[in-house]
């Protein structure tokens, strides 16, 4: 899914949650330009965030990484129940920290709470394909 921040100068992220390990709860993300003409542009590191939705977003950290365009990541245990997405910050330079976010995306919500199995436990769900 696309998001636009609004930062001018700033590339579009096409951010994608791969899959899931429900009883670790963990995932992997990727991202990659959403246009083609800005797919050249190289990313040499990326911050990732878990967004609460609904009333006022939330961004939580989850993960920094480097030199690649993906992510394991695990969510904290004792996340609430409610609709999540992921952000990805992307940056363009050797140091993340210069301040110049030159991209950023955001995954599909999916929401968090009982399993739609009816098992106990809490799970991972994601909205059916379009």
């Amino acid at each position: 899914m696309r998001y636009r921040a609004g930062l001018e100068g700033e590339v579009t992220l096409r951010v994608a949650v791969e899959f899931i390990d429900a009883p670790c709860r963990s995932f992997g993300i990727t991202w990659s330009a959403a246009d083609a003409a800005a797919a050249r542009k190289k990313f040499e590191y990326a911050r990732i965030f878990l967004v609460a939705l609904g009333g006022d977003p939330q961004r939580m950290y989850l993960a920094l990484v480097d030199r690649r365009p993906w992510a394991s990541v695990q969510l904290p245990a004792d996340l609430a129940d409610g609709e999540y997405a992921i952000e990805v910050d992307a940056y363009g330079s050797a140091s993340w920290g210069d301040g110049r976010l030159d991209a950023r995306g955001r995954s599909v919500s999916f929401m968090i709470g009982p399993d739609a199995s009816g098992q106990q436990g809490r799970g991972v769900q994601f909205p059916p394909p379009a």
